[in-house]
């Protein structure tokens, strides 16, 4: 079996277990790549990527290319749909999530107590490790980042901000090995930072 043959039987592996992590009671599924990619790999997420902008959607990322997109109820909560955009690559997998609630919550200590059980809430279902964690803000909104150790050698770093009445989630999963080229780790902490950094709210005023 060719290494990229056997790269994709550990993809489809990691897709029967489901890595799932849930920020208050809602839960997305993604998965992320189970063995250090071959050429092509690096090809792809390292090439031009491509702005995603769902309509309604209130934001725009960048991803290697083009993603898929869903609309799915929140169980017990038939007013709310959770949005999700996903992408995986031999390299990593990237999510994206928003959901809108009925009521703006503006009050500081509400929203950091919502953060905290989102916290709680992704490590109980991935039966993860808080590897680390802090406060960060976009456009003045509070959010927080979060980068978890999940069994199986899976790593999510995850970021949450709470924008009037929406959440928003950005993932990035990754699953390194030992003894990977320095060309592969550097690949990777580039396009996990350029995920991250490229998410960016726009039409703001609209969501109400």
């Amino acid at each position: 079996m060719s290494p990229l043959h056997c790269h994709r039987a550990r993809i489809s592996h990691v897709k029967n277990i489901i890595l799932v992590l849930i920020f208050f009671a809602l839960s997305f599924a993604s998965v992320g790549a189970q063995q250090p990619p071959p050429a092509s790999a690096v090809s792809q997420d390292s090439d031009t990527w491509v702005k995603v902008a769902p309509a309604g959607g209130g934001f725009t990322v960048l991803m290697p290319s083009k993603a898929s997109e869903q609309v799915n109820p929140v169980e017990g909560r038939p007013d709310v749909e959770n949005h999700l955009v996903t992408l995986e690559t031999e390299l990593a997998g990237y999510v994206v999530s928003y959901v809108q609630f009925p009521d703006d919550v503006t009050d500081p200590v509400a929203i950091k107590e919502m953060l905290d059980r989102g916290r709680e809430g992704g490590i109980k279902s991935s039966g993860g490790t808080l590897k680390s964690e802090s406060e960060i803000k976009l456009n003045g909104y509070s959010g927080r980042e979060w980068k978890m150790e999940i069994p199986g050698g899976v790593v999510a770093t995850a970021r949450a901000y709470w924008v009037r009445r929406r959440l928003y989630q950005a993932v990035f999963i990754t699953a390194p090995k030992v003894g990977e080229s320095p060309e592969i780790v550097k690949l990777r902490q580039e396009a996990g930072r350029k995920f991250f950094d490229s998410f960016a709210l726009s039409e703001v005023k609209e969501v109400k």
